[in-house]
């Protein structure tokens, strides 16, 4: 099996021109229903294992969600010509403290629905204009554009989707 790198490690070029929105705006549309497709092929009963103290399936696909209020916030940033980014919780402790493998994996999975659709849509209303602002990333400490923070959360999000098939596939359901 091949390591997956770990998110803090990537490196990021921005400058992504204002036509990849369409394209980068469908793969964020399609998170949530490559989750649900995870969820559905994936044995129940590993979805909410974790393995070496790590997250599980359903924790990593919580842990997108979780994000919501973040990325909302961002996206206002942009738009509201700010220099610099809200920064993100790197402990996670929104996530820690969900406790997602407690509910059903359909409760995540419409959570995660409900709040990347309200983005989409946001997103689906910007204009060319709003696309030329640039707001500094507070960890990365680079200027970027809407789409490259689109592009940035569409890898965020294929990250964990990855991480949560590989927790799926290493847990052990005790029998």
């Amino acid at each position: 099996m091949i390591t997956p790198i770990a998110w803090t490690s990537r490196s990021w070029t921005f400058g992504r021109e204002p036509g990849l929105f369409p394209a980068v705006l469908e793969r964020l549309r399609g998170t949530a229903a490559r989750a649900e497709e995870l969820g559905r092929d994936t044995q129940s009963a590993r979805l909410n294992l974790r393995t070496a103290g790590k997250w599980s399936a359903q924790e990593h696909i919580g842990h997108l969600a979780d994000l919501d209020e973040l990325d909302d916030r961002r996206l206002s940033e942009f738009l509201d010509r700010v220099d610099v980014l809200t920064a993100a919780d790197m402990n996670n402790s929104r996530t820690e403290q969900a406790d997602h493998n407690r509910l059903p994996i359909t409760a995540v999975l419409e959570h995660l629905r409900s709040g990347r659709q309200a983005l989409v849509e946001r997103l689906d209303r910007l204009s060319a204009d709003d696309l030329q602002h640039t707001c500094l990333h507070p960890r990365l400490g680079e200027r970027m554009t809407i789409v490259d923070w689109m592009y940035f959360v569409a890898e965020h999000d294929d990250h964990h989707l990855a991480q949560a098939r590989l927790a799926a596939l290493t847990a052990s359901p005790q029998r």
